[in-house]
């Protein structure tokens, strides 16, 4: 998180001097770029000086994940009209005509109430029907997956987002591309730094040296070569 906050920060400082022709110093710690990053998602409830509310309070504001008669999904109803559609869609439209949740602010206050009946509802059927029956009501909903369902879902293959390479030394690996996409300078996938001396021979070649001589610098241990460590047995 500290490393991607500080490119931000390089990029922002480099825009500046753009503009103005000045560089400056950019100061970062790992505190720093944690807290700032937790707080939109995690410290709600600590934003409002002398109205702070507990955790538990906070976390009705945000999607909840709910059990089904298969597996996980995510649901959430914060507008009027999107409460109704999920009212409606589990077959209880008399929800939306509860005192206790016909404004977004009751659905707030008696928040138990509204998760417990919900929650009873969606484990009268499978997540694949629920997920269908929701997205047709017009109520934000998402599979919960786990790790090795994530890199198969149907829109994270079809993006190319999960790609899989083969490594000199470990073989074939799965990973992330770069999540953005370059027009005009595409990215690549470079395997992690090299061995230690992997291209020793490569760089005194460049700058000038001859096979022999660097022959002659390794066999005296002033450079090292990853092809000899390699085969070594010590």
């Amino acid at each position: 998180m500290t490393g991607i906050t500080a490119a931000q920060a390089v990029t922002a400082a480099l825009v500046a001097r753009g503009r103005s022709g000045q560089g400056q110093h950019v100061r970062l710690s790992m505190l720093d770029a944690v807290v700032a990053f937790m707080w939109s998602s995690d410290m709600g409830e600590q934003t409002f000086v002398g109205k702070e509310v507990s955790s538990a309070r906070a976390a009705t504001f945000i999607d909840l994940i709910y059990e089904t008669k298969s597996d996980y999904i995510s649901v959430s109803v914060m507008s009027d009209e999107q409460w109704r559609g999920l009212c409606n869609a589990v077959g209880h439209p008399e929800w939306f005509e509860d005192d206790r949740f016909k404004t977004a602010a009751g659905r707030d206050r008696y928040a138990n109430d509204r998760l417990e009946l919900t929650q009873a509802a969606l484990l009268e059927k499978n997540a694949s029907e629920w997920l269908e029956i929701l997205d047709a009501a017009g109520v934000a909903c998402a599979p919960v997956l786990k790790r090795h369902e994530m890199i198969h879902h149907p829109q994270v293959e079809a993006s190319g987002i999960v790609v899989e390479t083969e490594h000199p030394h470990a073989g074939r690996l799965r990973q992330a591309r770069n999540a953005a996409r370059f027009e005009a300078t595409p990215t690549e996938i470079r395997h992690g730094a090299p061995h230690h001396g992997e291209h020793t021979r490569a760089i005194m070649s460049e700058l000038g040296f001859s096979v022999a001589e660097i022959d002659g610098l390794i066999a005296d241990g002033v450079i090292g070569d990853f092809q000899l460590a390699a085969g070594s047995s010590t």
